[in-house]
Order: structure tokens, then C-alpha cells, then sequence
């Protein structure tokens, strides 16, 4: 299930699409189709197009891209649906009350669906918590077998799971620019994504590092975006994960001289900063 969108770079059909679908770009599969062309004084120019491919399984449950895209309005229609046997239940419970007569617990009970909901909910969260626990241990001994000393605590927040490891030789497992550290996230995301059928993100973290890491990117933002200004001539930075990119762009959206978009293929794609 995919949809094309087309837009003057690559970056702004990316953002109109996941804006569309309701989606982050962990749910989906980006292909460039076309980079698009600039052209000089408005001639030649040619939008970017890319294709948003859903990898998201829960989402993949819809049966089209525009089911996808209306899935808040069924949502909003549910809640109503549910909402009125509540109304009839409570109008019930105060003519009762009235008369005087006794209401049981079966009378007043929530709705079987609601019930379910809430089942389901609990299992989901179940669920999660064991496949996070069994992704920190095989990633435990993955780096076990890299003969480093490492010990790891987990923090779920709904289907995000943070791994924290704490090791003596911490500069080992992070890697030169966090490579190392990047690559055993991979190894430990696929890992989750075998044995969770659903959808969960895991973030890997060695000593705060992440949080390091995105002050160092947003100052090299700012700098980079300097040079620009100064030189009138473009900025290319090293490859770098989307999340990093992500970073960088965001630092940068709200500034009216400069302008970002990214360009190469993954895992070699890269950002770029020019003058507007």
C-alpha cells in the first residue's frame, strides 16, 4: 500500500505526505522517484516525487491508502456510536432512582466493547513489555560477545522502548559519530520487529549520548547555516540517519535564508544547506 506525492523537493512531498497520512517516517518506506529539477528563472523545472510505502502492520491492516488517510473520522464515529448506549444506560439509572427501585450490576455495566477495548489495550501493553524484554537480553549478549561489559534498563512510553546500557568501555559501543551505536539499534529494532507483530520503535542510548548527540547536530546546524550565508554557496554534510537529518531540519525550518532538503540513498543519505 503506497501513495506518490509530488512537490519542489524531495523533503517538502515527504512532509505533505506524512502530514496526509498521519504517519511518521518510521511507519513508512521512502522511495525517491524523481529528485525534481529547480530550472533557472521558473524554465526546466521539474517537481520531486517520491512513494510513501506503509511498513507500519497495524496500519497495513487498512484495506486502501484512503482508508488509511479516513481512519479519524471512523475513530470519531466509533466514540460517538459508543457514547449513546451510555446516555440511554445513565437515563436508565436516574428514571430507576426515581421509582426507587434497586439497579444490579448487570444493568449498569459498561458496554461489552468498551470491555474488549480495554482487554486488548492490556495484552498490547503485555505484549510489548515482554518483547522488550527479550530484546534486551539478546542484545545484552550481542554485545557480550563484542567482549564489552554492559548492563541495560528499559523505559516504555506506549510502543516506544528506550534501552539504556551502562558499560565501562562506553566509547566502544557508541562508535565514531554514534556508528557503532546506530548499528546495534538496527540490530536490536530488527530483532523486536521478529517476535512483536505490531508496531514499536526502539531507541538505544549509551550514557545520555542521544541527547549529546542532537546539541552537537544543532549546533552544527547553526554553523553550517552561517557558512552559507558567508559563502553564498551550499553546505553537504555526511551521511547520517533520518532521525539525525530530522534534527537538523527541524533546527532550521523556522530560519527565512537558508533552506534544507535531503539528497543520496539510505544508508548514505545526507543533508543539504543552501541559500534561499
Amino acid at each position: 500500500m503506497y501513495k506518490v506525492y509530488k512537490e519542489k523537493t524531495v523533503d517538502t512531498a515527504i512532509a505533505k505526505g506524512l502530514e496526509e497520512l498521519k504517519v511518521s517516517e518510521s511507519d513508512i518506506k521512502i522511495d525517491v522517484e524523481d529528485e525534481g529539477k529547480r530550472g533557472i528563472f521558473g524554465f526546466g523545472q521539474r517537481d520531486a516525487e517520491v512513494k510513501l510505502t506503509v511498513i507500519n502492520p497495524e496500519l497495513k491492516m487498512y484495506e486502501s491508502v484512503e482508508a488509511l488517510i479516513a481512519r479519524d473520522v471512523e475513530k470519531e464515529d466509533s466514540i460517538v456510536a459508543q457514547e449513546e448506549p451510555e446516555e440511554e444506560v445513565s437515563g436508565f439509572v436516574s428514571t430507576m432512582e426515581e421509582t426507587g427501585e434497586e439497579t444490579s450490576e448487570d444493568e449498569v455495566a459498561e458496554p461489552a466493547e468498551k470491555a474488549q477495548e480495554k482487554k486488548r489495550q492490556h495484552d498490547n501493553q503485555e505484549a510489548v513489555k515482554k518483547a522488550a524484554d527479550e530484546t534486551k537480553h539478546y542484545l545484552n549478549r550481542v554485545i557480550t560477545d563484542m567482549n564489552i561489559e554492559n548492563s541495560s534498563e528499559i523505559v516504555i512510553d506506549h510502543n516506544e522502548i528506550r534501552i539504556n546500557i551502562e558499560s565501562p568501555t562506553a566509547a566502544k559501543l557508541i562508535g565514531k559519530r554514534g556508528a557503532t551505536l546506530n548499528a546495534l539499534q538496527e540490530v536490536a529494532q530488527n530483532y523486536f520487529n521478529s517476535i512483536y507483530r505490531s508496531y514499536g520503535i526502539i531507541i538505544l542510548d549509551v550514557e545520555d549520548y542521544r541527547e549529546k548527540r542532537k546539541e552537537t547536530l544543532e549546533n552544527l546546524a547553526v554553523n553550517m547555516s552561517k557558512k552559507v550565508l558567508r559563502t553564498n554557496e551550499p553546505v553537504k554534510l555526511e551521511p547520517m540517519p533520518s532521525f539525525e537529518r530530522k534534527i537538523m531540519h527541524h533546527v532550521l525550518s523556522d530560519m527565512d535564508d537558508v533552506e534544507t532538503y535531503s539528497e543520496g540513498s539510505e544508508p548514505n543519505r545526507y543533508l543539504v544547506i543552501e541559500k534561499k
